[in-house]
């Protein structure tokens, strides 16, 4: 669960962008390891889990969002690959210092390679409360019936059909050098 002060600087920017008629732009990271195991956030007090990501920045663009957010909410470097959906939604009767208004948001789903852990701190910004959310890689049958909201198991989806792709591409890639390399060493023996 996010701190207090984490929600009330995030109603803060939504209360400002419908005050300027900007609907909010966020990205998530789905993050794939060499295995095709899905980097999740797991909630232990809702039992949930959820795609790390968050809010873009002023003058930030998406790529550098999904990077520095993932980043912050599990201390994991990514190579941001393809964007594979965007999502648009609005919250109901949100709610900033008693002003009610309805939230505009697009949320960009970003299927990423993982590179590794460049440390064990997460929920850097105080996104997290202590001992709340454990980082865990599932392997795609376990997400696709982990409790985890409809949109993102079809982003996940997507995602490991791109993941599928890239495997793919890369087996065909070290075949044929395979095969350029048997063919180089024929045509050296005559």
């Amino acid at each position: 669960m996010a701190s207090k002060e984490y929600f009330e600087d995030k109603s803060r920017l939504y209360y400002e962008n419908y005050l300027n008629h900007k609907c909010t732009k966020k990205v998530r990271g789905i993050i794939l390891n060499e295995m095709g195991q899905i980097l999740l956030l797991h909630s232990n007090k809702h039992h949930g889990f959820s795609i790390p990501g968050g809010t873009v920045e002023e003058n930030e663009s998406i790529k550098d969002t999904v990077i520095r957010e993932v980043f912050e909410e599990t201390g994991a470097e990514i190579i941001p690959i393809k964007i594979v959906g965007k999502y648009y939604h609005t919250s109901k009767n949100f709610n900033f210092e008693g002003h009610i208004f309805d939230s505009e948001r697009v949320e960009y789903f970003y299927f990423c390679r993982f590179k590794g852990f460049k440390q064990e701190n997460h929920g850097l910004n105080g996104e997290f409360d202590a001992g709340d959310v454990e980082i865990m890689f599932l392997d795609y049958e376990e997400a696709m019936t982990a409790r985890l909201l409809k949109r993102d198991k079809s982003m996940i989806e997507r995602a490991m059909n791109e993941f599928l792709l890239f495997k793919a591409d890369q087996f065909d890639t070290d075949n044929s050098r395979n095969a350029e390399k048997k063919d180089w060493k024929k045509k050296k023996k005559f």
